[in-house]
């Protein structure tokens, strides 16, 4: 009878682990401004739809992306929920495109930069774009150029 409750308590936690990071999904504005004015960490957020074939195919590049960037706080906006409307309507994300994915600094909610909107780009020349955007501040790089884990090449 014992090990029946270990069991279900193992499933129980297992069913209680949260998403990775890189799949959070942030589901409307004042959860948004909660998040980025509370972290000391910059977002890299992806603006989709679940209906856009491109945000579809963007997808595997995102989490790669996301997970490559791993000084920056990930996280996704669908807009074919309300929530993640307004606040893709709110900042103006809609008029760039989607898939979009942009940068907010720190603490930060009011403005952006946009590092890819309404197009697929590639996750090399993804990472260039954050890179510049953010003046390294994010992502390392070795000797020859090439970008580094958090934490590596120290």
């Amino acid at each position: 009878m014992r090990w029946h409750w270990l069991v279900v308590a193992a499933a129980a936690a297992a069913s209680a682990v949260e998403e990775p990071l890189e799949r959070r999904e942030i589901r409307s504005p004042d959860e948004f401004r909660r998040l980025v004015q509370e972290s000391d960490r910059a977002f890299l957020v992806e603006f989709f739809s679940g209906m856009c074939g491109y945000c579809t195919e963007f997808e595997p590049t995102w989490l790669q992306l996301a997970r490559q960037a791993s000084r920056l706080e990930p996280a996704r906006v669908n807009i074919d929920l309300d929530g993640g409307m307004q606040l893709a309507e709110q900042l103006k994300i809609l008029d760039e495109g989607i898939p979009a994915v942009v940068v907010f600094n720190r603490k930060e909610t009011d403005g952006h930069e946009t590092l890819m909107a309404g197009e697929l780009v590639e996750l090399p020349r993804l990472l260039k774009r954050l890179y510049r955007t953010t003046k390294g501040q994010y992502l390392r790089t070795d000797s020859a150029g090439y970008f580094l884990r958090a934490g590596a090449g120290r």
